[in-house]
């Protein structure tokens, strides 16, 4: 990996991580009257922060997490490279953010010791190697870097030179983000791919499972014992020379930033894998069946049973058909489910009240089959069909059947 000067870095920010080396399973214990000094504070927070660093590591991975794409400003004399404002995680948990939209100006590169190191793009698959292409491939990577600021004077030792009575009292999580001439080495860092073990087995447990006890696993304690380089690779780009001699570069192609990891929220998985959007707290409910309550008729209706479906939505009128709804209790003495003849239907704003002109038998399991599909399915207000039952997790625009249980009570 090739050592960045001045001239290809877009923002400097070159201190070590002052949280590495440190423990994030010690916690300090504090007692009355107990003198605490720096290192204790220190102390304090690495245990948190190397948590949370273990977290995102162990947890969730590296990654882009939002922005940072890298763009290009190009005219007939000059390019600049750009880098978006944004978030990254890298592959030791530290999170790297990237305040504004930053610039480099690349116009000469072909004229620093840098443009020495570069190499061809790799040719086309199928195509033969191009050993005089005049193209030179680079790669644009992120780091994290840690910014001490804020000098406070600072009590000296004997015999200290004049500097010493200065020290920063502050630490800027920053960032590093230059170009290279080789792609990022990742060997030896606590990153994990499930999908370059050779031959998995079909099962998804057992795969998860010797994935996770998987001995050649790097040790996690890499997250913690100083390692300070754990390279991002946002974007590759391959530059061109221009002018005999070389005047200046410019762009072969566009800006590659599909080769970087990306690390979506939970959210965006959910989102992808289920194919819905999952609604926030407060948003309009899908339309879909919740509780079912039976009970026996009183009075006049002792010859009757009711039962209240519960739903999210109010239900359309006129979609309630005969056939929409079906009622099953199981016959004990037969041992199957047997079907319930439903007297009347009646849609409300919180659900659908049926009458059943039958007693049921008390302690009876009672089934309610509520169509989402078909010719006969319910409605809500909207139009929107029924979508299963409460948890249920339906695509947008597909309606799906409900099916409900109660016990029908021992009393009315």
């Amino acid at each position: 990996m090739s050592t960045p000067t001045a001239a290809e870095i877009f923002t400097p920010l070159d201190d070590l991580d002052p949280a590495t080396p440190g423990d994030p399973f010690t916690r300090l214990r504090y007692s009355y009257g107990q003198l605490l000094g720096a290192e204790d504070f220190t102390t304090e927070q690495r245990y948190f922060l190397l948590r949370s660093r273990l977290h995102n590591a162990a947890l969730h991975g590296f990654g882009t997490v939002w922005g940072l794409k890298v763009g290009s400003q190009e005219n007939e004399t000059a390019l600049t490279l750009t880098c978006d404002t944004g978030l990254a995680i890298d592959p030791l948990g530290r999170e790297v953010y990237v305040p504004q939209k930053v610039c480099l100006d690349i116009t000469g590169l072909a004229a620093t010791h840098f443009w020495g190191d570069l190499a061809a793009p790799p040719p086309a698959p199928g195509a033969e190697a191009g050993a005089d292409s005049p193209l030179r491939r680079v790669y644009v990577v992120l780091r994290y870097r840690a910014c001490l600021t804020e000098q406070v004077p600072a009590i000296t030792q004997p015999c200290s030179g004049q500097d010493a009575g200065l020290a920063p009292s502050r630490v800027l999580d920053g960032y590093r983000l230059c170009l290279e001439a080789t792609a990022p080495d990742l060997t030896g860092l606590p990153v994990r791919d499930i999908t370059a073990r050779a031959n998995p087995p079909a099962d998804l447990r057992t795969r998860l499972l010797e994935h996770i006890i998987d001995p050649d696993t790097p040790p996690p304690a890499r997250l913690w014992s100083g390692a300070d380089d754990a390279p991002l690779l946002l974007a590759v780009l391959d530059l061109e020379p221009v002018g005999t001699p070389v005047e200046r570069v410019k762009l072969s192609g566009a800006i590659d930033n599909s080769v970087r990891a990306l690390l979506p929220a939970v959210q965006s998985v959910a989102d992808l894998a289920l194919g819905i959007h999952l609604e926030a707290a407060g948003g309009i409910p899908r339309f879909q069946a919740g509780r079912l309550q039976s009970r026996a008729g009183e009075g006049a209706d002792a010859a009757r049973s009711f039962i209240e479906i519960a739903t999210t939505r109010p239900l359309m009128a006129a979609s309630v058909a005969p056939g929409s709804v079906r009622v099953l209790r199981f016959d004990e003495a037969n041992k199957q489910w047997m079907p319930v003849p439903v007297a009347s239907q009646t849609p409300s704003a919180t659900g659908l009240s049926l009458v059943i002109d039958e007693v049921l038998p008390p302690g009876a399991p009672v089934q309610v089959y509520l169509l989402g599909t078909g010719a006969e399915a319910l409605l809500d207000t909207t139009s929107q069909a029924l979508a299963g039952a409460i948890g249920e997790v339906v695509p947008p625009g597909t309606g799906r059947d409900a099916c409900l249980f109660a016990i029908h009570p021992t009393t009315a």
